[in-house]
């Protein structure tokens, strides 16, 4: 990731709906942004990486975290709203699996995605990610609240639970290993 990608990724647009507004880029001043950056360009637990669409837009983020030297790292990704639910997301996660597994050498990779973010835990799944197990967070984002109580989120009601006067959402944790990641792509149908 470069300083200008950042600057691009602070315009895009915000998720209309309240299903995904929790996985928007971050809405901080620009100088926010900066730190955030500088910060997390020169922590050596991290590595962040643009993702770049045919017409050369940024369309997403990736981030490795809690980086173990080549053993495993934590993976986050962000994409932006005009350009999700159509197959980016997949396909950057593929080639990244490749490149990650690959040239990077790491031997495992793990993840932990909100449950109520349906689309996403679909894609991890898809990739060949198994879930190791769950926990759950403070449910703090304002949409959290639409989701619990508007009808049409109904079925994502079972995402979260009262602790005391708080409410929680449940994240689950996956993980996927280089080995399980080899066999998945030999499984795949090629293009």
């Amino acid at each position: 990731m470069r300083r200008e990608d950042l600057y691009a990724m602070i315009h895009w647009r915000r998720s209309v709906d309240p299903l995904y507004q929790p996985f928007d880029f971050p809405d901080q001043s620009r100088a926010e942004h900066e730190r955030w950056f500088t910060w997390r360009s020169q922590d050596p637990s991290r590595r962040l990486f643009t993702v770049e669409n045919e017409d050369g837009q940024v369309i997403a983020s990736l981030t490795l975290r809690e980086i173990d030297g080549q053993g495993s790292a934590r993976l986050g990704i962000t994409v932006g709203a005009d350009f999700v639910s159509q197959g980016y997301g997949s396909e950057a996660l593929r080639v990244f699996l490749d490149y990650y597994f690959g040239q990077m050498g790491f031997a495992r990779l793990v993840l932990d995605v909100a449950s109520t973010n349906l689309r996403a835990v679909r894609t991890y799944h898809a990739l060949g990610f198994r879930q190791i197990g769950e926990h759950y967070r403070p449910a703090g984002h304002a949409s959290y609240r639409i989701l619990q109580q508007d009808p049409r989120y109904r079925h994502l009601r079972s995402c979260f639970r009262r602790l005391g006067a708080s409410t929680q959402v449940r994240f689950y944790d996956m993980a996927l290993t280089r080995e399980e990641w080899l066999a998945h792509r030999q499984r795949e149908p090629q293009p």
